[in-house]
């Protein structure tokens, strides 16, 4: 047996249909073989004959597995397969493809097929099936007719708007995925930031500039409503856009506007809502979509994800993992939402709360912290607004620090104004201890 080369996407013969199969010799059976060995080499669950360049009409399937017991079946052989029968329940079930490494595509395809073919040596069989090997079946019957799993999903013409990095791994996720045509990517104009007063792009500007997707800049996203309504979008997907977005963009596509919150929604809601979760001290928190509405992050909720914070997590670190998660949920549920499969669910508002935007105020320490907040603070405020003391008219940053076992604060790192990031046993050669704990 041998390794077969797997055409991939977009190969023309990938898109011819395959002939029935008359003659079951040895050259038919080595050709069985060697797909079998590839599929399993491959780590596939399934493969077609047009998927290695033979333009047969033949399948091979298997799945084991001790986890997923109730989708596992043996090796299956169909040659000239023809449905009989399939049932009108229809089910969404992520798919995978050899042709399409590393895609995976939720599809829509009936529950239960039936279907009469040969075996191997060409004697007729009848299979009929509700469960993995009906999905494998179906997939690998479209490939005989040259038709793939893109050509099942809904493309959305679709638009990105937002700016901070919590909307870049959502951004490459849907750039990379047909069930989107995306548009462009609409965020803030470069602007100065810094004691130098230097232009600095947002991290959706950056992302988009890599990416290859065409941009469109606004100092208000009001600027841009000409350019983005010239689009035509069906769904606009937002993240991290600190403006609020007029009725009349919510209002333009026929899909609404989804947006990727990092929070479980109705709480933290605002500004703030990964620093506020880690201040409270909270355990968990989440990624919510939400189909926005005129009111902030009170939208229905379509979809939730639940993650544990970290013990000593800061707030860059949850907001990346936050992010990676939000991507991949957006990706998860719009198949879903077009298919008019979610129930949104409306916000209790009476469990609402609502985050701020932080001042530099907020960074100061009044001396009434615990060791605990004052260990949240760091981790949430640094680099800004800062976590400080003002001695004798100065600033003092704290940048760094831990609990020992007992729970008691140990400073780190120190940062004094105007001075550079040191460690704290320097600072001490020179200056007495901070206290400031009551």
């Amino acid at each position: 047996m041998k390794k077969l080369d797997i055409l991939t996407d977009p190969n023309p013969i990938l898109r011819e249909k395959a002939q029935p199969v008359n003659s079951f010799d040895g050259t038919t059976q080595e050709l069985i073989d060697d797909m079998i060995y590839t599929m399993r080499l491959s780590d596939g669950v399934g493969l077609a004959a047009p998927q290695v360049g033979e333009l047969k009409q033949i399948i091979v399937g298997e799945f084991e597995s001790e986890e997923e017991k109730e989708n596992t079946f043996p090796l299956t052989i169909v040659v000239n397969p023809k449905i009989k029968n399939f049932s009108e329940e229809q089910i969404f079930m992520l798919e995978g493809c050899l042709s399409f490494p590393g895609k995976e595509l939720y599809i829509k395809r009936p529950k239960v097929i039936e279907i009469d073919a040969q075996d191997r040596w060409g004697k007729p069989i009848n299979l009929k099936s509700d469960n993995l090997l009906s999905r494998v079946l179906q997939h690998e019957i479209d490939h005989l007719q040259g038709i793939l799993m893109i050509d099942h999903i809904k493309m959305v013409r679709t638009v990105f708007i937002g700016n901070g990095t919590l909307g870049v791994p959502a951004l490459e996720r849907i750039s990379n995925d047909p069930q989107f045509k995306l548009l462009a990517a609409v965020t803030s104009a470069p602007c100065p930031a810094g004691r130098k007063k230097e232009l600095q792009q947002t991290a959706i500007l950056t992302a988009a500039n890599q990416l290859g997707i065409k941009t469109i800049l606004v100092d208000t996203i009001i600027e841009g409503m000409g350019k983005i309504k010239a689009l035509k979008p069906e769904l606009i997907i937002l993240a991290d856009f600190a403006e609020k977005i007029s009725k009349e963009i919510i209002e333009l596509p026929k899909y609404g506007v989804l947006n990727i919150h990092p929070s479980l929604l109705p709480k933290y809601r605002g500004p703030s809502p990964i620093a506020s979760a880690i201040l409270a001290g909270e355990k968990k928190t989440g990624v919510s979509i939400i189909k926005i509405n005129q009111k902030i992050d009170a939208g229905d909720i379509l979809a939730q994800i639940e993650i544990k914070i970290k013990g000593r997590e800061t707030a860059e670190g949850l907001k990346s993992r936050l992010a990676m998660l939000g991507a991949e949920l957006l990706a998860e549920v719009v198949p879903y939402y077009l298919a008019d499969e979610i129930v949104p669910i409306h916000q209790k508002e009476e469990k609402a709360t609502i985050t701020k935007i932080f001042r530099k105020s907020d960074g100061m320490l009044k001396g009434d912290e615990s060791p605990e907040e004052v260990d949240r603070m760091v981790r949430v405020l640094s680099p800004w607004p800062g976590v400080y003391l003002e001695i004798g008219g100065k600033k003092i940053f704290i940048t760094r620090v831990h609990l020992d076992k007992e729970k008691n604060l140990i400073i780190d790192r120190v940062k004094p104004e105007s001075k550079r990031e040191m460690a704290y046993k320097e600072f001490l050669a020179g200056n007495r201890p901070l206290t400031f704990l009551s």
